[in-house]
């Protein structure tokens, strides 16, 4: 049952969207001033410093805008507590960590997949500074205003669906948001701005095709379990990172050459398998939330 304002629903998700594009922008414009940033160039306290203000000025506005503006509980935008959230987000690491590896494995056993050395030692310093970062730059202040707050709000107004396509539509405002925020900075300080449809190097076609597939798989991720936590969305959008990062080559201690056909498929069958399980995983949660209900009811008549 929609019962919300469309007009104001929409408002609230192009906020979210403004919070998390305007904040990123900024934190490293800010960053970059200073001769540093979120990359890997850096060292990880330099990277720390970069991302963790964006994660803490987005979390913050969010929760903001939910009492005073919303005047609703945080809970209700999946910022559940941690006995509901670390299985979340375990779920959401496992489910998409899990689909890559899978559709990995198929490619390898028919030669799609050409492998390098594999050194641990590297790979797991990479898997551990790649965790931190990601979840303060991107994971958790993209997840708690994309689908907490602006998916909570459009499905208050709108049918599921149309709540699914604008939330994406909203997730893929967030680079056009930072992108502009970016030139007008470099406006202020006298830089000639660099104004792009995708980040740079980024084919815009590709990169808002897999910006909207891995919007449509995040949605389906925050239904996965039955406290509808966003910290599931969190978990799976760090494992997307991780994955997409080892596989395009841009971890240390691993190498791997898919070739352009072996990429293609990679993603089209990782993303794929990911949502038809987060989609099966949401059906069984709303059957045992059904369940849950129907027992609390009965216990009530007795």
């Amino acid at each position: 049952m929609t019962t919300g304002r469309p007009a104001a629903a929409i408002a609230r998700a192009v906020v979210a969207a403004a919070v998390m594009g305007v904040s990123l922008a900024t934190a490293s414009f800010i960053a970059a001033i200073a001769g540093a940033s979120a990359s890997p160039d850096h060292s990880l306290g330099v990277r720390v410093a970069t991302a963790a203000p964006v994660a803490l000025v987005v979390t913050g506005a969010i929760v903001v805008l939910r009492r005073r503006w919303d005047r609703e509980p945080v809970a209700g935008i999946g910022l559940t507590g941690a006995r509901r959230g670390l299985p979340g987000f375990l779920t959401g690491i496992g489910v998409v960590a899990g689909a890559g590896a899978a559709v990995l494995g198929v490619l390898s056993l028919v030669g799609l997949v050409q492998w390098g050395t594999v050194q641990l030692g590297p790979l797991l310093a990479f898997l551990g500074a790649n965790a931190v970062v990601a979840l303060l730059f991107e994971a958790i202040p993209e997840e708690v205003s994309i689908r907490g707050y602006a998916l909570t709000a459009l499905r208050s107004a709108f049918s599921p669906a149309a709540a699914t396509v604008l939330t994406i539509a909203t997730f893929m405002l967030v680079p056009l948001i930072a992108m502009a925020t970016q030139a007008v900075l470099d406006v202020l300080t006298g830089t000639d701005p660099d104004l792009w449809l995708a980040p740079a190097g980024e084919e815009p076609l590709i990169y808002y095709s897999m910006l909207a597939a891995f919007g449509l798989l995040l949605t389906y991720a925050r239904d996965a379990t039955v406290a509808a936590t966003v910290w599931t969305c969190i978990g799976a959008h760090l494992a997307w990172l991780t994955v997409n990062r080892i596989v395009l080559g841009g971890a240390d201690g691993v190498h791997i050459d898919l070739g352009d056909l072996g990429t293609l498929v990679f993603f089209a069958g990782y993303a794929s398998a990911a949502i038809i399980i987060f989609s099966l995983l949401g059906q069984r949660a709303r059957r045992s939330g059904v369940e849950t209900t129907a027992q609390g009811a009965d216990t009530t008549r007795q």
